[in-house]
């Protein structure tokens, strides 16, 4: 139901060498990609205690009868910013279910940020990497984003989700916040994702979980907040995230669900357009 904080979460992004990879919350609801197991892969589990934390929070955030529920399109507007390199920047978010995607970040003195999926190709264009077409295992990060469905269909993501207890989480402003902690291994890279749900909401309150980063895998821990009703739906409109030493801070402007959308927003850039050309 929080996929997208899960790239898990899974980052939908990497920003640039010096960033901390983009860590996003919102309700997992439109259709997204097909995965396919193999054929050997073993069935995927859940134990019950696992099982009543996950439906208590895909309830909170889902709300009632999630599986029946229409998601075509979802909007995000907002604010990102990494205070120790004092970037700051503007971010717009957009999915299409069954058709594409396409993240902007704008930074100021800099430039821009993009990475998209349109129809059958993965891209991304940047300041310091230039246009490209990603790489399979890239591909499938930004693909997983896609998937807004991922947590009413976890066993298309995860070998196995089990209860560990519970904990108390210091969130980033000094708030206590008592929580029921799942282990997620994912079926993809056998990543193991730690998610903390608050006990009394059934909320995600925080993630950790390995980032990979320049060929390796770093640890990350992201705080979600300031949760908000839309169109029935519990969106998180700020997070909180640390991967290595980078600190960074996502805010949320405003969420649009079931907006309009212009068919050109997911049209491939001019520059990607010629690299499919060569």
């Amino acid at each position: 139901m929080n996929n997208f904080t899960r790239t898990t979460t899974k980052t939908l992004a990497m920003l640039i060498a010096t960033a901390a990879p983009l860590t996003l919350t919102t309700p997992s609801l439109a259709a997204g990609p097909e995965h396919n197991h193999a054929a050997d892969a073993k069935a995927p589990t859940m134990d019950a205690k696992a099982k009543k934390v996950w439906d208590k929070s895909n309830k909170a955030t889902l709300g009632e009868n999630a599986e029946k529920r229409e998601v075509k399109t979802v909007r995000m507007t907002g604010t990102m910013s990494l205070p120790a390199q004092g970037i700051n920047a503007d971010m717009n978010i957009l999915i299409v279910s069954g058709k594409g995607m396409v993240l902007n970040i704008e930074i100021p003195g800099l430039g821009a940020f993009n990475q998209g999926v349109s129809g059958d190709v993965v891209w991304s264009s940047d300041m310091m990497s230039g246009p490209k077409i990603l790489d399979e295992d890239e591909a499938g990060i930004l693909l997983d984003q896609m998937d807004l469905y991922a947590d009413l269909n976890w066993e298309e993501h995860y070998e196995s989700i089990s209860y560990k207890g519970q904990e108390t989480v210091t969130m980033p402003d000094d708030t206590k916040i008592e929580t029921d902690v799942l282990e997620l291994t994912s079926i993809k890279d056998q990543t193991v994702t730690t998610n903390y749900y608050a006990s009394d909401t059934g909320l995600l309150a925080r993630t950790d979980t390995l980032t990979a980063m320049a060929g390796s895998k770093i640890p990350s821990t992201s705080y979600t907040s300031d949760y908000r009703e839309i169109e029935g739906m519990m969106f998180a409109f700020t997070t909180v995230a640390s991967v290595g030493p980078n600190k960074q801070l996502i805010e949320f402007t405003e969420i649009d669900i079931n907006g309009e959308v212009d068919d050109s927003e997911l049209e491939l850039p001019e520059d990607i357009k010629e690299l499919l050309e060569d």
